[in-house]
């Protein structure tokens, strides 16, 4: 779909707000648990469905509630190893949707967003939902698209340089490399699961390779075509028909999916990020659990008690107990193909790694000895039953339950069966599953940090009285030796690097400075962004614009500081503020210095530059400079804000600086926003102002 300017301006907001410095979230006052109720007497009404000559299968739910259809085309394909052709699927998903070779791209587009309808495809699905006057030409749309897809070297070519981007923009994110590696570890890089796209893998798929996959996995022998809502059976069948009854069979590609192990004792993985402020932790293992087993409910239930949400053990403990994260969950799988991962997991402090480990070890620990209590066993219950109760009220999810039957051969009565499965879940099944699923004497401790920083305390974790073994990775699961920290010259310190840098800007040369004004200006999503920033020693003025209009104005005085948008003002706190006013003046350098705080932690590899990393320590902000071993310039800052217990990092990089008005300034700086990195060109440095 067509991004809209609506959607940009939302993007943008968000991008304004986290060159700030954060974001606030509501909190959630758990004090008060629900009281879990008798569970309600379900009927799951019973979908028609049929089969066409081409294996389609097709189920059906009326539902007269609302004037609206959903449809939702599935393809119960098997993983597929792509092999030195990685990404073929996220391609091929990229290129569907965009008309077909009945329709151009903008012209679908135009007609979907005139019906205010919705139409999406994927490598492995399809789904189209609109009012019921308009649910046939959707219908008729969706099917044509997925069926008749125009797939041109133009568009390939788009796509595929979107995506290499994407891979390039996200390189340096920590959270994006801890689930790349774990996956790896876990699965193997021979298996469809363990597998990872890179630029490389993208630069051998040609568009012949596109159609190719496409040819053999988007086949109706292995599709079902669930629709729900405001239409009766009889329009559904003549519909599905009329457009899918001319959709040929083709035999469907699959792959060997191997065996999948865990270790032959519990270790601790751990993945080097030299850039990260916190620490990824996982504690996971991989097990053998299909919806159909007898376990699997039993399974639900122990993961909801372990860590299923805000009033589950890791949260409680990891959370509001000891204060080291902003959550700590669990989750666990099914399959009916091959092995599902259990995983505990946090992100937490760098200074408190080992001791996250320590605890989420010793959760999983206690709920495979000790029999979890009637009230949390109860809780988890009627967490379930709420949640499926209330799916029943969607026709399309009640039709779903038939493909769900189907593809995972399950007992006809499943779902009917569903709450009386659940209440009879007892303590001891959940001890028992737990024992058997949430395998933490195999199990692997994924860390992915900063390991200059974590490696000395982690090193020292035992399990069972002895010290966990621990392999060294890098962000793409290659084995590496330990990371150790460089050392630094006799004679460099904070104070020295900080002068360094004041000195070779020009700051100091210049007797009547007094004030600096900074003019960034850049794109975002095709909307120009300006910054104006003006800075003194006794105050700091931050203004973005977008599109030529004030969006966001924040300010850091002798007064206070604040935030504002439009005519809407908010102070933040003053743990904040505190530290915040460390960083006044000219360039934040000179106050950082006057502070006496920064502190020289050594040198690190950034950006593939050695640099020495300064930090100033802070209850709400902390700051984490890096000067160039070389050429003594900042190329990075990094701020790591806590906000009620929500940490928050926000990372600006620094390149090509340049002498303007007789001050050497950043000529370019860079923020990463949700895997996209926004980059600004400095055009105007005004020394002293006039207001």
């Amino acid at each position: 779909m067509k991004l809209t300017k609506s959607i940009i301006m939302k993007k943008l907001l968000i991008l304004t707000t986290s060159l700030l410095v954060f974001s606030v979230f509501g909190q959630v006052d758990r004090s008060k648990q629900p009281t879990p109720g008798p569970a309600p007497t379900i009927q799951v009404k019973e979908p028609q469905q049929y089969k066409l000559k081409n294996g389609l299968t097709v189920m059906f739910v009326e539902n007269r509630k609302l004037p609206i259809v959903s449809a939702s085309l599935i393809l119960d394909n098997p993983p597929i190893l792509e092999g030195i052709k990685v990404g073929q699927s996220q391609l091929t998903s990229s290129l569907l949707g965009k008309g077909s070779k009945k329709i151009k791209k903008d012209d679908f587009y135009d007609e979907i967003d005139f019906m205010g309808s919705n139409i999406s495809i994927s490598a492995s699905s399809a789904f189209a939902q609109s009012l019921t006057r308009y649910f046939q030409r959707t219908f008729q749309m969706m099917a044509d698209a997925a069926i008749n897809p125009n797939f041109t070297e133009e568009e390939f070519t788009k796509e595929r340089d979107v995506l290499i981007d994407a891979l390039k923009s996200s390189e340096k994110d920590v959270s994006t490399a801890a689930r790349r590696v774990e996956r790896l570890l876990a699965y193997g890089v021979d298996h469809p699961y363990g597998e990872y796209v890179t630029a490389g893998t993208v630069n051998n798929i040609k568009l012949s390779d596109i159609q190719r996959f496409y040819d053999f996995r988007f086949r109706p022998n292995n599709a079902y075509l669930v629709i729900g809502g405001d239409i009766d059976f009889e329009s559904v069948k003549t519909m599905v028909k009329k457009y899918f009854a001319k959709w040929k069979p083709n035999p469907v590609a699959s792959s060997p999916i191997p065996k999948v192990t865990n270790p032959v004792s519990t270790q601790i993985d751990f993945v080097n990020m030299p850039n990260a402020v916190q620490s990824e932790v996982v504690v996971q293992s991989t097990a053998y659990l299909a919806k159909k087993d007898p376990d699997y409910f039993p399974v639900l239930m122990a993961n909801s008690i372990l860590g299923g949400g805000g009033e589950a053990r890791l949260f409680l403990n990891l959370r509001e107990d000891k204060g080291y994260t902003y959550g700590s969950y669990s989750s666990i799988g099914n399959s009916k193909i091959t092995a599902t991962r259990f995983r505990a997991s946090a992100s937490v402090r760098n200074e408190v790694t080992d001791s996250a480990v320590v605890e989420i070890v010793n959760e999983i620990k206690r709920i495979r000895t000790d029999l979890v209590s009637d009230s949390e066993l109860k809780k988890a219950k009627a967490k379930y039953v709420g949640n499926f109760v209330r799916s029943l009220e969607d026709p399309e999810i009640i039709a779903s339950f038939a493909y769900e039957i189907a593809t995972e051969n399950l007992d006809p009565d499943f779902y009917k069966n569903y709450l009386d499965r659940i209440n009879a879940v007892t303590a001891e099944d959940v001890k028992r599953v737990a024992q058997k699923y949430f395998n933490v004497d195999q199990a692997r401790v994924v860390v992915t940090g900063k390991g200059v920083d974590v490696l000395d305390n982690l090193e020292k974790v035992q399990f069972n009285g002895n010290y966990l073994p621990i392999n060294y990775y890098d962000k793409y699961g290659m084995s590496i030796e330990r990371p150790q920290k460089l050392a630094v010259a006799d004679g460099v310190t904070a104070e020295s690097v900080l002068k360094s840098f004041i000195e070779k800007t020009g700051v100091n040369k210049m007797s009547d400075l007094k004030t600096v004004k900074l003019v960034y200006k850049g794109t975002f999503m095709q909307m120009a962004i300006e910054v104006k920033e003006t800075y003194s020693t006794t105050s700091q003025e931050q203004v973005i614009s977008v599109g030529g209009n004030p969006m966001m104005t924040s300010v850091v005085s002798a007064e206070g500081a604040f935030m504002k948008q439009g005519p809407n003002q908010m102070d933040l706190p003053k743990v904040i503020y505190d530290d915040l006013k460390k960083s006044l003046g000219v360039i934040s350098e000179i106050g950082l210095l006057a502070s006496g705080e920064a502190v020289l932690e050594g040198i690190e590899t950034v950006n593939d530059t050695e640099a020495y990393v300064i930090k100033v320590p802070g209850v709400g902000v902390s700051y984490t400079n890096y000067y160039s071993k070389e050429t003594g310039m900042k190329i990075k800052e990094s701020k790591l804000v806590n906000f009620n217990g929500q940490m928050q990092t926000n990372n600006t990089n620094y390149v090509n600086y340049k002498e303007i008005s007789n001050l050497l300034m950043p000529g370019e700086k860079s923020f990463d926003l949700g895997g996209q990195e926004i980059s600004l060109t400095l055009e105007e440095v005004i020394v002293n102002p006039e207001k």
